[in-house]
């Protein structure tokens, strides 16, 4: 799992068919002390996150897993799982 801030939304008026009606989010990668971590990623958004939103999200063949019904394939490479309240870094 990865720590990201959501900077955007991404709209999109010609797609994979697998991506109507899922939400697309502009996310920034963060450290887990909150400073930036490279470029901004396109997400799908499971979780009903907002811009300014700090959230967890998954990359690789695990962002297809919230999208899996038997027999359905979703074209994603990260996906929003949660949105976070608080991060305690300790020690």
């Amino acid at each position: 799992m990865n720590l990201g801030h959501v900077i955007g939304s991404v709209w999109a008026t010609r797609k994979d068919p697998s991506l109507e009606g899922k939400r697309m989010l502009l996310v920034q990668p963060l450290c887990f002390d909150g400073t930036p971590k490279g470029g901004a990623i396109a997400a799908l958004d499971t979780v009903d996150a907002g811009p300014g939103d700090r959230v967890i999200y998954v990359t690789s063949a695990e962002a297809a897993i919230p999208f899996r019904p038997p027999n359905d394939v979703t074209a994603t490479d990260a996906t929003i799982v949660g949105v976070v309240d608080e991060v305690n870094l300790s020690g």
